[in-house]
């Protein structure tokens, strides 16, 4: 079946190819003539704090439409952004998103951390907080399309998460994806409707969950996992940039699957996932990849896909 894009994900006029920061407003196309997806890694991240309404803000002006954003529960089952594990690092509280209250959370300023860890950057964000999915989808509404990865194992995040994309009216908004499979089948039996993307491991850590030796190529696992995805009805599978290869490319393809890029780190991981086929990325960067797109005038007839 031909992919048919969302009216925010169809091909620009002619004047967005060529001034793409012009484009920034409600219900903005993607700034060049084709379907490659462009999507900011947790918001414009290496400008802004992650995950935040400024991040996609400064992703929206940027020239992306995509954004991609990581989601759990706090304690009172409230669907929040935060990408960690625990909340040390980046908020200097102690423990996980799970052991807090939505309030209390939401008086955490993940701000401070960035303006520590990128001193580049001249705009301060000390007191940025962090917030919750519905407060980015209340910001922003059907301007972007939410790559929404189920960051934790929590079985309810999944029909959480979906409440609030039914609220909104945004199910041709959203894509969820996770690197944990099982999460992944818990949406689709909520959501059969809404699109779904498996983010895979990379090389070292594929070998080591299977166990593999090294008469095993870590090209058959890479396939195995997108067999996976396939038999699980899922429409998209994502790799570590380094990872990628024409082989694992062309049998995703032939799977019938959207293969993604992830951990781009420099341009150099964006140029090679470009190279390899990828038909997106997520990037802290996504003015670096406009721009690229950009000058390779890069056009692609829609591609072909499996009915959802």
């Amino acid at each position: 079946m031909t992919r048919h894009l969302h009216p925010i994900r169809s091909i620009a006029l002619l004047f967005c190819f060529l001034a793409p920061l012009a484009c920034a407003g409600p219900n903005v196309s993607k700034p060049f003539p084709t379907p490659f997806e462009v999507i900011a890694h947790r918001g414009a991240s290496a400008y802004a704090p992650e995950n935040t309404i400024v991040a996609f803000e400064m992703a929206r002006e940027l020239g992306a439409v995509d954004v991609e954003l990581d989601i759990q529960l706090s304690r009172d089952d409230v669907v929040v952004l935060y990408h960690d594990a625990t909340l040390r690092e980046k908020t200097g509280r102690s423990g996980k998103v799970r052991d807090h209250d939505a309030n209390d959370l939401l008086d955490m300023d993940i701000g401070s951390w960035f303006d520590r860890t990128h001193p580049e950057i001249e705009t301060k964000h000390a007191g940025t907080r962090l917030c919750t999915l519905a407060a980015v989808f209340e910001a922003f509404g059907d301007t972007l399309y939410y790559h929404v990865e189920l960051k934790s194992g929590d079985e309810a995040l999944a029909p959480l998460a979906l409440e609030q994309v039914r609220a909104y009216r945004l199910e041709a908004n959203v894509r969820f994806t996770s690197f944990m499979f099982e999460q992944l089948v818990r949406a689709r039996e909520v959501a059969p409707d809404i699109p779904a993307g498996l983010l895979v491991g990379d090389a070292m850590t594929l070998r080591r969950e299977a166990g593999a030796g090294p008469d095993v190529t870590t090209l058959s696992l890479q396939k195995k996992a997108i067999d996976h995805a396939k038999k699980a009805g899922f429409d998209q599978v994502g790799f570590a940039s380094e990872d990628l290869s024409p082989a694992l490319v062309r049998y995703a393809v032939e799977s019938g699957l959207e293969i993604r890029a992830w951990r781009i780190k420099s341009d150099a991981d964006m140029h090679r996932a470009i190279d390899m086929g990828a038909f997106g990325m997520t990037t802290n960067w996504p003015d670096r990849l406009v721009r690229e797109l950009l000058l390779r005038k890069r056009t692609r007839p829609e591609r072909q896909r499996k009915a959802r």
